[in-house]
């Protein structure tokens, strides 16, 4: 009896290891299958690219009348690339307000690079704006001539002290007085008629700028890329185990029968144990899996490019997609896949972006549903 117990506590001490290992990573798939004569064991795991593969090769074990070792592991990495769109300003300075002057400091492209995403951008020239960077006040000079003709004398009480020129008054500064006519008194030719030319003058002040200052834009598409994640295969070589034959004594005989019994009934227990462990695993993961997948149209016709992936339960039924990068006037592709498209079918699906919000009704469940719209107008795109 104390021999069943001690193969008992073994069982659940090895069950409880088992279950967690597998709740740590739980294979995708698990195949056991006899390759040329060569039986094998094979465990394909998804891990993300931090992931630990060493934590994946695991102590020699006894599997169906095999001893399996392992024989040797794969990778396979899965890339992901995203593209946002982004917009930089800059500012610069100039002596005036000349385009030719403004776009011999601006370059036509600038480097873009935040840790995460990377691109060119290029200069928009329809985004300049030029404003003065201030303001002096500067002052000019004035002046005004003006031609008086036809006076008796060159009195200066004919010529006016001053003068308005632009809504400025000016002040007389010279007179040049100019004969145009002569008469005889006596026998003597005297002038009988003059012209004054007055010359005025004066000062006027402006505001002039200091400076220019010039904004604009650069834009362009960036791209982000990186391993979503790793696929990882390992194989283990299996070899068979020969049974050792003992002659057993009547006692030995009615204990084995015993123990074998009391094992078979332990062993059903614990596979059923780790039947349900194994399978609680894979149902907590598979209920994590993301199962709304965003795509934007790519180069080609019926080409799409995923951008994001979300997880989305069934009574909540929206997603917000404006912080993954996509233009205000592009289209995007909104696919549910099929367990969860399923289960709502016919309900309403929301898709919110920057604020504003765009509703579908859930219509197909074969092989899942996939719905194509304009985030400029909010309407549906013909697919």
């Amino acid at each position: 009896m104390k021999r069943i117990n001690h193969i008992f506590m073994c069982i659940l001490l090895s069950l409880a290891l088992t279950v967690g290992a597998f709740a740590a990573d739980v294979p995708e798939s698990f195949v056991c299958e006899n390759l040329n004569g060569q039986q094998r064991i094979i465990k394909t795991y998804v891990l993300p690219p931090n992931g630990d593969a060493d934590a994946l090769r695991e102590a020699p074990f006894i599997y169906e009348g095999y001893r399996y070792t392992w024989a040797y592991t794969t990778k396979e990495e899965h890339p992901f690339t995203l593209v946002k769109t982004v917009t930089e300003t800059v500012e610069v300075e100039t002596a005036k307000d000349d385009l030719t002057q403004i776009l011999a400091q601006l370059a036509p492209s600038l480097p873009y690079d935040d840790g995460e995403y990377a691109g060119e951008l290029t200069l928009d020239h329809t985004t300049l704006k030029t404003v003065a960077a201030g303001y002096e006040t500067r002052y000019s000079s004035i002046t005004e001539t003006k031609t008086i003709p036809g006076l008796a004398s060159n009195d200066m009480s004919y010529v006016p002290g001053t003068t308005v020129k632009n809504g400025k008054t000016l002040k007389l500064a010279n007179v040049e007085w100019q004969v145009t006519a002569t008469g005889l008194v006596g026998e003597e030719l005297l002038p009988c008629e003059y012209q004054a030319v007055a010359t005025y003058t004066g000062s006027s002040s402006y505001q002039a700028a200091t400076g220019y200052v010039t904004t604009a834009e650069y834009k362009g598409e960036v791209t982000a890329s990186g391993i979503e994640n790793v696929t990882y295969t390992v194989v283990f070589a299996g070899e068979k185990l020969e049974p050792v034959v003992t002659e057993p004594s009547p006692e030995d005989s009615r204990a084995a029968a015993r123990a074998h019994s009391a094992g078979k009934l332990l062993a059903g227990i614990a596979c059923g144990i780790f039947g349900l462990a194994l399978a609680a695993a894979a149902a907590w993961q598979w209920t994590r899996r993301k199962n709304v997948y965003v795509y934007v149209p790519g180069s080609k016709p019926r080409d799409y490019k995923l951008i994001a992936k979300y997880r989305v339960e069934e009574n909540e039924l929206q997603i917000d997609i404006t912080d993954t990068g996509v233009p205000p006037e592009s289209n995007v592709a909104v696919e549910i896949k099929r367990p969860l498209a399923r289960k709502v079918l016919g309900k309403t699906f929301t898709v919110s972006y920057a604020g504003k919000n765009y509703r579908y009704n859930i219509q197909n469940d074969r092989p899942g549903d996939w719905h194509e719209f304009n985030l400029g107008t909010f309407k549906e795109v013909s697919s």
